[in-house]
């Protein structure tokens, strides 16, 4: 599993121009599942530990001292989530120039590994939590603010 997040000011989707989604100041997560993780990621300790890193993170402003540095996290800062299904995190562009996506999740058992993510995440959030579509063609609008972007990926994580 990988997870880009973003440190956002706002951010969106829309499908078919219209808003299907859409958070204040928070994190903007794109989030993708790998061949290898499977149909049964879901039980694994990697996908409760990749839920809790994301809310985790230290990379929001305190106060006083602090309001310039990463000293909050996401649940500290009370932010919102805006969570995207992006199985092109796992393009591999080693040879030409088109990507391949074979390490990709299979959309068969991807799409309800990300719904179960979204709820996962959901339950272990303060604040909202909002997702785009899986398989829709997404316009992704987003401030963000720093900028902040982390990478994170099970297998380094939890491996």
């Amino acid at each position: 599993m990988r997870i880009v997040a973003q440190r956002v000011r706002e951010a969106s989707v829309s499908v078919d121009d219209r808003v299907v989604a859409a958070i204040g100041q928070g994190l903007l997560a794109l989030v993708g599942f790998g061949r290898d993780d499977g149909p049964d990621f879901h039980q694994s300790p990697a996908f409760a530990g990749m839920a809790r890193k994301l809310l985790d993170l230290r990379i929001f402003p305190g106060q006083g001292d602090a309001a310039h540095k990463f000293h909050c996290s996401l649940q500290d800062f009370s932010g919102q989530v805006l969570l995207v299904p992006q199985f092109t995190l796992y393009a591999d562009c080693r040879k030409g120039r088109r990507p391949s996506f074979t390490d990709a999740g299979d959309p068969a058992w991807a799409a309800a590994m990300f719904e179960r993510f979204v709820r996962h995440v959901d339950e272990a959030c303060h604040g909202s939590v909002s997702s785009g579509i899986f398989g829709a063609e997404m316009e992704v609008r987003l401030c963000n603010w720093g900028p902040v972007t982390i990478w994170l990926d099970s297998t380094r994580l939890f491996s």
